[in-house]
């Protein structure tokens, strides 16, 4: 199975990088972070927005885009908090890394890795990642054109595909993470459960609504 997955990412990679070559980037569709910030409702169930997070030059660079916001939500009856992260990508792969890449470049190590199906029928990547007393929960999925998966591999396929078709699409990968306190990765599990199961449904009106402005504005008049 390891093998397996193995040939099939170089597969990838190759065909990405034969695409990258041969055909066209399409056009880019400008920022969309400020747009979902008045979007996206400060208050999602039971959480509450406490506050923006700034976006790092480090992100930036390690990415190619700036068009990124992160956001903290608290639950005040129990003070839980998740940060919600979005990156979107404007038919480009490129700002498109598994988070992983980051944390790792930022001195993070991988502990764990895996995948979680969360309400709505949502299937995420999970990642445990530790850096000295900091010990973080990640899930994340990618968002193209109403598709939802937690799969790089599949993803990018899906974009090399638009890319071939000249299609310019917002593609946006989406992250929630919370700390694991007392090493107790269940109960961070079922904090990020919590979250999800509010934020999906909204994520996914809003995100659509992004790709109908993009296709209402290639329509002729």
């Amino acid at each position: 199975m390891k093998q397996a997955a193995l040939i099939g990412a170089i597969v990838v990679v190759a065909l990405t990088l034969a695409a990258d070559k041969l055909i066209p980037q399409p056009a880019d569709q400008g920022h969309h972070r400020d747009r979902l910030l008045q979007q996206i409702p400060s208050v999602l169930g039971a959480w509450t927005l406490e506050r923006e997070m700034p976006v790092t030059e480090e992100e930036t660079r390690i990415l190619g885009t700036d068009d990124i916001f992160h956001r903290l939500y608290l639950q005040e009856t129990t003070a839980k908090s998740v940060t919600l992260s979005l990156v979107f990508s404007s038919g480009h792969r490129h700002s498109m890394h598994p988070p992983e890449i980051c944390y790792q470049s930022g001195g993070y190590t991988l502990v764990t890795r895996g995948s979680v199906l969360l309400d709505h029928g949502t299937w995420a990547t999970s990642l445990n990642l530790v850096q000295d007393a900091d010990n973080q929960l990640v899930n994340y999925w990618f968002f193209s054109e109403g598709r939802e998966t937690a799969s790089y591999i599949i993803h990018q396929i899906h974009l090399v595909i638009n890319q071939i078709l000249m299609r310019s699409q917002p593609s946006v990968l989406i992250r929630i993470s919370t700390q694991i306190k007392n090493n107790d990765t269940a109960a961070a599990q079922a904090t990020l459960s919590d979250f999800a199961s509010a934020a999906i449904p909204i994520l996914r009106d809003r995100l659509t609504g992004l790709s109908s402005e993009k296709a209402g504005a290639g329509q002729a008049p």
